[in-house]
């Protein structure tokens, strides 16, 4: 059997659009300045929720699958066959 000569072996991961950290609360705050004055009280309450959602941090992401390295060193492997 002959080995097929693959120039680049890559997998393309389908990834879910995710809204940026606290763009839910951004956009409320948003709108509620577009709404009404800049400094309205009324607008207090959705400036504590985004400025507690920024005191959070970036969560973790999920651990990045390693298909991509074990396909290009198989397919070093597959040249010298």
């Amino acid at each position: 059997m002959t080995a097929v000569n693959i120039p680049k072996l890559r997998v393309r991961t389908r990834k879910a659009q995710n809204l940026p950290q606290c763009a839910v609360e951004m956009s409320a705050l948003a709108t509620c300045w577009a709404s009404v004055s800049v400094d309205d009280k009324r607008c207090a309450e959705m400036a504590k929720a985004l400025t507690e959602c920024m005191q959070k941090g970036k969560p973790r992401g999920a651990k990045k699958s390693n298909v991509n390295y074990h396909l290009a060193r198989l397919g070093k492997q597959a040249y010298l066959i």
